[in-house]
């Protein structure tokens, strides 16, 4: 007879990988939530764009090569759709901050527009 997990992570012997991974985006997102409850009040959404925009910038705006910027933005596009936008941001800030870590191109060539 199998025995409930003594927590929200601790894998049962008859969980799949999928559903142990399905699990544990479950708990990440209850998590997440409960950290950081809705804003209430006004709210200002950001402009749209996809996630060929967001790959297109990045690429320009890092030293990483286009494949490179694919394989680490890919895992968290798959991921997004069960989770809150703010969960997704966070992520998606993390990533940048990797890709940018190391020498960003703020030259002129292609660099921000902000500068």
């Amino acid at each position: 007879m199998n025995q409930a997990p003594a927590n929200d992570t601790e894998a049962t012997p008859v969980m799949t990988p999928a559903i142990r991974e399905a699990s544990r985006q479950a708990v990440d997102t209850r998590r997440f939530r409960t950290r950081f409850p809705p804003l209430s009040g006004m709210k200002h959404d950001l402009p749209r764009m996809t996630w060929e925009h967001l790959q297109r910038q990045l690429t320009d705006l890092s030293p990483c090569a286009s494949e490179e910027v694919a394989a680490m933005l890919r895992p968290l596009k798959r991921a997004s759709a069960g989770k809150p936008p703010e969960m997704v941001l966070r992520e998606l800030l993390i990533v940048v901050a990797i890709l940018l870590d190391e020498a960003p191109r703020l030259d002129g060539e292609g660099g921000s527009t902000m500068i």
